[in-house]
């Protein structure tokens, strides 16, 4: 756990005119990496607002960092919070729990355990790590406080059957889906559809070789690729039918704010399929986009149905004009949009919407105070915002096999 505006890592250039805002007792623990940029976004505008903000990296425990649960006996706290004291001896910043108003669960790794452990120790270790964290976030959730997203909710909504019978379930149209590792259904949904059918991964993975790489994106099918009986019942996957794209929409979801950006994937006839293969820069393009209000609406009843107050929806909408449901990322990234296009406002709209504590949250778009451009650049002229590897666990990459 790092407290940021304790440990002055987030300049203060982009900080209000004296005098200073007071500081809060409105507290946020954003539950991340060490190299996440929304994570460092978010601290940083909230640094400068005044309002303490921890940032917790789990896959650094049990390695780099000691955390101590304090139950009940005759602690001081046990009228206030039942005897319970959260903190980390990392950086001798310490914070109670019952001092947490807001929890984002941005990125939640597993503990990675010591490679200086004995191979027979190191399962042990993991399990008990892994669960004493578990317990740690999931202690949090013994009293009120503004979760972005609860953990009950990630669980739900990290199904993609889940997000679609839902999303279907509200009126939002979803292409025809085949979830199967069975060879012949797979190939009759094939040929049932004239073999117009694209293949999605259940979760992304990567091949990496010495000099090339290959990753799982939406691939368009054909007969070679469903012949190998073996490829197909060893990896279960998402079969279904080609949309005749016009274009895609992404769809991010702060409370009761939707703010949707065309994305112009279909105008140079690369990465028709998947809009996740180009490279996210100007490029690529991307604007501001007003949906239909029924969709909105939708979308809005869908996030409600899973429990999410903040996501990441994906929309095709077709040649023929019919908005299609593809998925919803409960943790998506967003602020590579406001990276494209600055109109966007993205990080200003988390930021009000983190501070509100509101699950109904409505942003108002006049006057934004913090610019995800701005603190790139006052981040760079700082020194740049990487953090010291060294004192970091590298982050696990089990999406990744070696050719």
């Amino acid at each position: 756990m790092d407290d940021a505006a304790a440990s002055g890592r987030y300049p203060r250039s982009a900080a209000p005119p004296e005098p200073q805002r007071k500081r809060t007792t409105m507290t946020t623990l954003i539950v991340a990496d060490p190299w996440d940029q929304h994570a460092q976004a978010v601290a940083w505008a909230l640094d400068v607002e005044g309002e303490p903000v921890h940032i917790w990296y789990t896959h650094d425990f049990p390695q780099k960092h000691h955390v101590s649960l304090r139950i009940g006996g005759d602690s001081p706290l046990s009228a206030a919070a039942p005897g319970i004291s959260l903190y980390c001896t990392q950086h001798r910043h310490d914070f109670q729990a019952q001092d947490i108003e807001t929890v984002w669960l941005r990125r939640w790794y597993q503990p990675a355990a010591s490679p200086d452990l004995h191979p027979a120790d190191t399962r042990f270790s993991q399990v008990e790590s892994n669960e004493f964290v578990r317990s740690a976030i999931n202690l949090l959730d013994e009293r009120p406080r503004f979760w972005v997203n609860s953990v009950q909710a990630k669980s739900r909504a990290d199904r993609k059957v889940v997000q679609l019978m839902n999303a279907a379930a509200v009126g939002l149209k979803t292409p025809l889906s085949l979830f199967s590792n069975d060879p012949e259904q797979i190939r009759g949904f094939f040929r049932e559809h004239g073999g117009k059918v694209v293949y999605k991964p259940i979760t992304g993975a990567a091949w990496v070789g010495e000099e090339t790489s290959h990753a799982t994106f939406t691939s368009i099918l054909n007969e070679e690729l469903l012949r190998n009986d073996g490829s197909l019942s060893n990896a279960p996957g998402i079969y279904q039918t080609l949309l005749d794209k016009r274009y895609e929409l992404r769809v991010t979801v702060m409370g009761r704010t939707v703010v949707a950006a065309k994305i112009k994937s279909q105008r140079d006839g690369n990465y028709l399929t998947d809009w996740r293969a180009n490279d996210f820069d100007e490029n690529m393009g991307c604007e501001r986009y007003a949906m239909p209000a029924e969709v909105e609406a939708r979308c809005l009843a869908l996030m409600e149905r899973l429990g999410l107050v903040f996501g990441c929806i994906d929309i095709v909408v077709t040649t023929a004009g019919d908005y299609v449901f593809l998925e919803v990322n409960e943790m998506g990234q967003f602020l590579w949009l406001e990276g494209i296009n600055p109109d966007l406002q993205l990080l200003d709209c988390f930021v009000r919407f983190l501070r509100s504590r509101d699950p109904r949250f409505v942003y108002d778009w006049r006057a934004p105070a913090y610019r995800y451009r701005e603190y790139w650049e006052t981040t760079q002229a700082d020194g740049g915002n990487l953090p010291d590897p060294s004192r970091h666990v590298a982050l696990p990459r089990t999406f990744e096999m070696r050719e």
